[in-house]
């Protein structure tokens, strides 16, 4: 097994915690004629550098919304990047760790509250 790091999986990382990779611009003809075109139309005047950044910024959004379920979908469907969408997520479990911890706390405290009452046995 390689211990190889896949640099596309960091780049898919750097979207969830940076935000979307920008577009490169277009090596069009338009640009040349004094039109501005920083997003093409057509697929085909698109470059491969621009493939690639539209590829790792597509892997990250499908892996957010197939690593989530649907009540936590409809949280992160809404939201119009894939930052956001993992800031969603971050914060929603964030306050569920908080909610659990609270939980616990409070079965510790009444666990140490806990007392047999006085004139009762264990049988």
């Amino acid at each position: 097994m390689s211990n190889q790091v896949n640099l596309g999986d960091v780049k898919v990382w750097s979207v969830f915690k940076k935000g979307n990779y920008p577009l490169p611009t277009a090596k069009s003809d338009k640009k040349a004629k004094g039109q501005s075109s920083i997003d093409p139309e057509d697929k085909d005047d698109y470059f491969d550098k621009q493939l690639a950044v539209i590829q790792v910024n597509a892997k990250a959004r499908s892996l957010l919304y197939n690593a989530t379920c649907g009540e936590e979908y409809e949280k992160i469907s809404s939201c119009d990047t894939t930052k956001k969408m993992w800031d969603k997520r971050e914060v929603t479990y964030e306050g569920m760790s908080k909610m659990k911890e609270i939980r616990i706390n409070l079965l510790v405290y009444d666990y140490e509250l806990f007392q047999m009452k006085e004139g009762r046995s264990i049988e």
